[in-house]
Order: structure tokens, then sequence, then C-alpha cells
């Protein structure tokens, strides 16, 4: 009898822990299929920036091209960064590098436009408001994921499967809109 009561104990640890570490995979998935989405509307904000900034370079003088050389380069750099987070999307490193590139990206395009010709300050404006718009709602399904895999990580006993299994937390990809 005792025998019995021992290999069901371990039937249901087992199960358990099946389900657990499914459950666990399925919202770090879920985790990553939402940044792909943000991913998706950075590198269109990008495209878009690139492609007007291409598109008025034969408008400006040879300092405002250098000037618009240094927004090209934070932006290519945005895309180098993005790239990474798409090879490691959960990882925290990165993801600050994401951010901190979007920073810089922002800050380029900000002095851009304070020296700026007039027929390049609208398309500066223009990029500016789709980010300050279409970001933050992108964000919005990344963080519900992203609360959802932490708290699972964190709820007991799953968070000593998880720390077993090494699972991370995920990283909450907070830009500051009023840099934006």
């Amino acid at each position: 009898m005792g025998a019995l009561l021992v290999g069901v104990v371990l039937a249901l640890c087992l199960f358990w822990s099946v389900g657990a570490h499914n459950r666990l995979v399925r919202l770090r998935s879920e985790v990553v299929r939402q940044w792909s989405s943000v991913d998706a509307v950075w590198l269109r904000l990008l495209v878009r920036l690139q492609g007007g900034l291409a598109a008025r370079q034969s408008l400006v003088s040879e300092a405002e091209a250098q000037e618009l050389q240094a927004v090209q380069t934070a932006s290519e750099q945005m895309l180098e960064a993005l790239t990474q987070a798409r090879l490691q999307p959960l990882d925290e490193v990165v993801q600050k590098q994401v951010i901190s590139q979007h920073l810089q990206l922002v800050s380029e395009i900000r002095v851009l436009q304070k020296q700026a010709h007039e027929a390049i300050r609208p398309d500066l404006e223009i990029a500016l408001n789709r980010m300050r718009q279409t970001l933050p709602a992108a964000m919005i399904p990344y963080h519900v994921a992203v609360g959802a895999y932490n708290d699972a990580l964190s709820m007991r006993p799953a968070s000593w499967l998880a720390r077993r299994l090494n699972f991370k937390p995920a990283v909450r990809m907070d830009l500051t809109m009023a840099s934006t």
C-alpha cells in the first residue's frame, strides 16, 4: 500500500512538472511572439525614416547632409540592435541596448530638427510623432506577455522548476516617452 501511495505521489509530481514546464515554455514563446510585433513596428518606422531622409538629401547643403548622416548612422545602429534582439529576445543586455539606441536615435532626430532645412523638418516631426503614437501601442501586448511570464516564473513551486531549467525573467521595455 505504501509503495502505491509513493508511486501516485511521484506520478502527480511528474505530471505537475511537465504541465508547469509546458506553461512556462508557452508563456516564454508568447513574449517572443509579442516582441516580434514590436520589432516589426520599429522596422517600419526606421525604413520610413531612412527613406524620407534619403529622398531629402538632395535638398540640403553639405553641412546639413552631414547632420542627416548622423541620423542615418543612429538609425543603422538601431537596426543592428534590433537584429541582436531578434536573435536573443529575452536577453536583458540586448534589450537595454535597444532602448539605448532608440534614445540615441531620438536625440539625433531632435538635434537635426533644430538645425535642419525647412523641407526636412516636417519629415522629422512626422517620424517623432509616429514613434510617440505607434511604439507605446505596440508595447502594450508585449508588456502583458512579459508580466504573465514573469509572474509564472515567480510563483511557487514553479519558481523552483524555472530556476532548475534556467529560465530568466523577461525585460520590460520602458521607453521614456518624454524623450521621444
